[in-house]
């Protein structure tokens, strides 16, 4: 009889639960969905191909970037100055 009452307890309080996550969605109307309806009727159908350029443009200021670091290390030397170098460690030695 005690396990009845609490399975019946249970039972209630979960199907309040579920009833209140509902009218939440409900009235709530989808705002998981939102944001994406609201972007393809502020930016449109996305463009693959203006999307491809941009990239395309990118890479080329990159590679520009690049070969300009690559030029200025082929050009000059390079001077390095340990500050602080942890023990060496040689095989054999003790």
């Amino acid at each position: 009889m005690r396990r009845a009452k609490y399975l019946n307890a249970v039972l209630t309080v979960n199907a309040v639960a579920l009833c209140l996550l509902v009218a939440m969605f409900a009235m709530d109307q989808g705002t998981l969905a939102r944001p994406a309806m609201a972007s393809e009727q502020q930016f449109g159908i996305p463009d693959a191909a203006s999307q491809r350029l941009e990239m395309i443009r990118e890479l080329r200021r990159i590679s520009a970037s690049v070969d300009s670091l690559r030029k200025d290390l082929d050009k000059r030397e390079f001077n390095v100055k340990v500050t602080s170098m942890p023990p060496v460690h040689v095989e054999g030695e003790k």
